[in-house]
């Protein structure tokens, strides 16, 4: 390629992926820039783009650059150590790989945003009974003209779920 990260439009604070394909080995390693003596983008290891196939994977002051999960390098060693335990305990780890987080069954902890995937929302449906005349409850009777639907996510009630039926008789 031959082409710096100044020339493919990168600047210190981005984070980039290597994409290369090496004697069928593929190098799939995320880096943030940093600044060399110069101010031009290079990444820690001294790579400055050349002989190589880069993806930008975000940038530096993007929403998804500071989304409250520091790359590898950045984090504190008690951080760094949580995850480590969290996956050696059987927890998913997930990688932010191009503006989205993608479960990732052997981690290599390299330089790049690591997180355990959050749980899932509990989601629970709710079908209550009754008519516009009567009490409105859990438990149906033979006066009940309507049924009425609704979630909750995480105890909230979804709004948008709510749906009101009448009863067929």
């Amino acid at each position: 390629m031959n082409k710096t990260f100044a020339d493919l439009g990168y600047n210190a604070g981005d984070t980039v992926r290597c994409v290369d394909s090496w004697m069928n080995y593929m190098i799939d390693k995320t880096y943030k820039l940093i600044p060399d003596e110069t101010g031009a983008p290079r990444t820690n290891s001294g790579y400055n783009g050349y002989s190589g196939t880069w993806e930008l994977v975000s940038r530096a002051g993007s929403a998804n650059a500071d989304d409250g999960y520091p790359i590898w390098d950045d984090m504190t060693p008690e951080a760094q150590g949580a995850l480590l335990l969290s996956f050696h305990n059987g927890a998913t780890v997930q990688f932010f790989s191009l503006d989205e987080w993608i479960d990732i069954e052997y981690p290599l902890f390299a330089n790049g945003k690591y997180r355990v995937k959050p749980a899932d929302p509990v989601v629970v449906t709710h079908e209550i009974f009754g008519s516009n005349e009567l009490f409105w409850g859990y438990l149906t009777n033979e006066d009940d003209t309507h049924k009425m639907t609704y979630n909750t996510i995480d105890g909230v009630i979804d709004c948008a779920s709510v749906k009101m039926m009448e009863i067929e008789k």
